[in-house]
């Protein structure tokens, strides 16, 4: 899904008006849904051969499922939120950057910083290789995991004062752009 409103969000501020002239009104909802439908088949095509206990197809079904997430979903999303990010950054310097373009480039970041490494470090250790302890990777994918709401809270709280408001609120200011 972060790949889906990353290029999403890069596709409206890169093309204004064919977003809002031309765009098919259920793109966004056809793209997830394909999304899903691709997690869910890739997952199946894993999980079948490892209950199975065939570890050698097994094995296969793990690489592709990292190579696909590593080279398919993740330079996507990283390339049109870094365009998004900069166009929003250099573009017009009178308007400030809107709260729901800075949540998707923070949570392009920490999705980088904190789930990434456990798809690479899952990645090598099927190819026998091991960088990094696996508590390690496992808890920046725990960190990755509760910053989101975090995210959330504190843009939508702390945009414009930095009182605390309750947590709905902070979504639903959020949500609202």
């Amino acid at each position: 899904l972060l790949t889906a409103i990353s290029i999403e969000r890069c596709g409206s501020i890169l093309c204004p008006l064919w977003y809002r002239c031309h765009r098919p009104q259920h793109l966004s909802g056809v793209m997830c849904a394909l999304l899903w439908v691709l997690s869910v088949a890739v997952i199946a095509t894993v999980t079948s051969p490892c209950l199975a206990h065939k570890d050698e197809l097994c094995q296969m079904s793990l690489i592709s499922m990292y190579i696909l997430n590593l080279l398919i979903f993740a330079p996507p999303m990283v390339i049109s939120s870094t365009v998004l990010f900069i166009k929003v950054k250099c573009g017009s310097q009178q308007q400030q950057p809107r709260r729901l373009h800075i949540i998707i480039f923070l949570t392009v970041l920490f999705f980088l910083i904190f789930a990434l490494p456990l798809s690479l470090s899952n990645f090598l250790q099927q190819l026998s290789y091991t960088v990094v302890s696996s508590q390690v990777v496992f808890l920046l994918a725990c960190i990755h995991s509760s910053i989101k709401p975090l995210t959330y809270f504190l843009m939508g709280s702390c945009w414009r004062r930095c009182s605390l408001v309750s947590l709905r609120v902070s979504f639903q200011r959020v949500f609202e752009e």
